[in-house]
């Protein structure tokens, strides 16, 4: 059940790794833990997910973060999101994204003056 990643995925993961960590590329393997190998603590591992996503142009979900614990495992995450078609990169549908100021509720629509006037009635009023 190995995945075989693809090198260039992770030669940029361990990039991204050794600036960070000042060390030498070739001292970090895909083996390495990267609290406890390489001595990241939480606000490091966040701002190394955060290199990652802006290097792959992708986004990670705070939900995901709990898998990634190795170089490897980074790796093998970038690759699988990187191979997912572009529409199913974001998990939320629409209807969990918080409602615009336009859907808002029949019963506060009605409530309002019926003037042309969008704003509430304690704003401003245009002529």
């Amino acid at each position: 059940m190995t995945e075989r990643i693809n090198p260039q995925i992770t030669e940029k993961i361990v990039q991204a790794l050794a600036s960070y960590l000042k060390r030498d590329p070739a001292s970090i393997t895909e083996a390495h833990h990267l609290r406890d190998d390489l001595g990241l603590d939480s606000v490091a591992v966040i701002e190394l997910l955060f290199e990652i996503e802006e290097r792959f142009k992708l986004q990670i979900p705070d939900q995901d973060l709990p898998g990634l614990s190795t170089v490897g495992s980074v790796a093998a995450y970038v690759q699988r999101r990187l191979a997912e078609p572009q529409g199913s990169s974001k998990p939320e549908s629409p209807k969990s994204k918080t409602p615009s100021i336009k859907s808002g509720s029949k019963k506060s629509a009605s409530s309002r003056s019926t003037s042309a006037n969008p704003l509430p009635p304690n704003w401003p009023q245009r002529n």
